[in-house]
């Protein structure tokens, strides 16, 4: 790790993948979110060592707020356990 933005995006990518794996245990939850969170992570590192501080900023920071928004979601209900 050579950069702050590498440092940021390996520590939102830990932990996103932290919640999933919570997650998982209790629910199936949608993996579209976590996969884009991770992209955005990998993008905004490299956006940051090429340049493009603003940007790998916002994006990290659009990230950083769709993880929290995540984080609080409460649990599905399971309905076969309500019968």
């Amino acid at each position: 790790m050579t950069t702050i933005f590498d440092l940021l995006s390996v520590l939102l990518f830990i932990a996103t993948a932290g919640l999933f794996l919570v997650r998982f245990r209790h629910e199936d939850p949608p993996l579209a979110p976590y996969l884009a969170i991770a992209l955005v992570c990998v993008v905004g590192a490299w956006l940051g060592n090429h340049g493009g501080g603003a940007a790998a900023v916002g994006l990290l920071i659009a990230a950083a707020f769709l993880t929290l928004h995540l984080a609080s979601e409460p649990y599905r209900e399971d309905p076969e356990e309500q019968n």
